[in-house]
C-alpha cells in the first residue's frame, strides 16, 4: 500500500480540524449543530464497521485472532480516556489540548491501520473522520479562543499528529504477517465501536436530542453503505 496514499487521506482529515475551528471563530455554531455533525460521522462510522470489517473478519475464520486485537483494542480505549480524564482533570487547558491530541492521534493511527487493510476501507476511514474532526474543529473555534490566529493555531496543533500516527500505524502493519490480519481487524472494529458509542454519541447526546440529528446517524450509515455498492459494483 503506498504511503502517499494514507498521507493524503490522514491530511485531508487533519486539515478539516483546522478548516472547522477558522469557520467556527467567524461564524459560532451552536450545539445543535455539533451534534448532528457528530451523528453523521457516528453513522458513517458504524457503515465503515459494517460494510468493511466485519465482512473481513468473518473472510478470515479466525475468531480467536479477532478476540485478541479486539479485546486490545478495548483496552487501548479504556486506557486512553483514563489517561484523558485525569488530564482533563487537572482544571487547566493543557490538560484538555494533551488528552484530545490522544483522542486525534488514536483517529491517525486508525487511518493508517484502515489503509493497510485496504485502500476502499482507509478511504471510507477518512471520510468518516473528516466529519468527526470537522465538529472538533467547530466546537474548538466556537470556545471562546481569544482571536482567529490563536484557534486556528491551536486547532493545528492538535492535528499535528494525525499524519504521523497515520504513517506509523500503516509502517507497523505492513511489517507483520498476513496471520496477524484477522487481529487487525478485531482491533480496528473496537476502537470504532468505543469511538462511536462512548464518545461521538455520548457528546451529542449532551445536548437535548432532535429528530433531524437522529436522523442524520441513519442518513450517514445508509449514504457509506450505498457508497461501497458504488465502490464495489
Amino acid at each position: 500500500m503506498h504511503l502517499e496514499i494514507t498521507l493524503l487521506g490522514s491530511g485531508i482529515a487533519a486539515a478539516m480540524l483546522i478548516v472547522g475551528a477558522a469557520i467556527a471563530y467567524r461564524w459560532a455554531p451552536g450545539d445543535r449543530t455539533r451534534s448532528a455533525l457528530q451523528h453523521l460521522a457516528a453513522g458513517v462510522i458504524c457503515a465503515v464497521t459494517a460494510a468493511e470489517l466485519v465482512p473481513e473478519a468473518l473472510k478470515t475464520a479466525r475468531g480467536l485472532d479477532f478476540s485478541v486485537g479486539f479485546v486490545a483494542g478495548v483496552a487501548l480505549m479504556l486506557v486512553a480516556k483514563a489517561l484523558g480524564e485525569r488530564l482533563s482533570g487537572e482544571n487547566s487547558r493543557g490538560g484538555f489540548l494533551v488528552a484530545t491530541g490522544l483522542d486525534v492521534s488514536i483517529d491517525g493511527l486508525l487511518i493508517g491501520v484502515a489503509f493497510s487493510i485496504g485502500t476502499d476501507t482507509g478511504g471510507l476511514l477518512v471520510l468518516a473522520f473528516t466529519l468527526e474532526l470537522a465538529a472538533l474543529g467547530l466546537a474548538l473555534g466556537a470556545s471562546g479562543t481569544r482571536s482567529l490566529r490563536h484557534s486556528v493555531g491551536t486547532a493545528a496543533l492538535l492535528a499535528l499528529p494525525v499524519l504521523p500516527a497515520a504513517v506509523v500505524g500503516q509502517l507497523v502493519v505492513s511489517q507483520l504477517p498476513i496471520a496477524f490480519r484477522a487481529g487487525l481487524v478485531g482491533f480496528a472494529t473496537a476502537v470504532l465501536l468505543y469511538l462511536v458509542i462512548e464518545e461521538l454519541m455520548s457528546e451529542a447526546h449532551e445536548v437535548e436530542e432532535r429528530p433531524l440529528a437522529t436522523s442524520l446517524f441513519f442518513v450517514g450509515f445508509l449514504g457509506l453503505v450505498l457508497l461501497q455498492m458504488q465502490i464495489t459494483d
